[in-house]
Parts: structure tokens; sequence; C-alpha cells
């Protein structure tokens, strides 16, 4: 797998594009847990957005919530 970075800006995710709530942390770590093939990490981010990590690596994107 190769490395991915995302970072947000202000106004909008970089994954779904939705603006999220003003001033709040873009992303929220939910749960993380040990598995054989590393850490799976699921955070939620302000736009509604479920994100699965697996070693750090983004395995899967939910979006969530009403389109803004």
């Amino acid at each position: 797998m190769t490395s991915t970075t995302l970072t947000a800006s202000d106004e909008c995710c970089p994954l779904c594009y939705r603006r999220g709530e003003a001033g709040a942390t873009w992303w929220v770590l939910r749960s993380s847990h040990r598995t054989s093939e590393g850490e799976v990490e699921y955070c939620y981010g302000r736009c509604g957005c479920l994100v699965i990590l697996l070693a750090g690596e983004l395995v899967k994107v939910t979006p969530g919530g009403p389109p803004h």
C-alpha cells in the first residue's frame, strides 16, 4: 500500500467535499484495535464521514449525514 496524507481545509472535507461544523475538530477517533493485519482505526469527520484506516492507510470512506 502507498501512504496517503489527507488534509482538510477549514471549508470542506477532503474526502466528500462537504462542509462541516465551523470550529470543530475535523477527525475524531471513535475506536481502534489491533488485528493480525495491523491497527484498525475508525474516525468520524465533522461532515459525518466514517473513515476506516488499517495500519495508517485509508481503506474505506462512508459519507454520512445530509448533503451540504
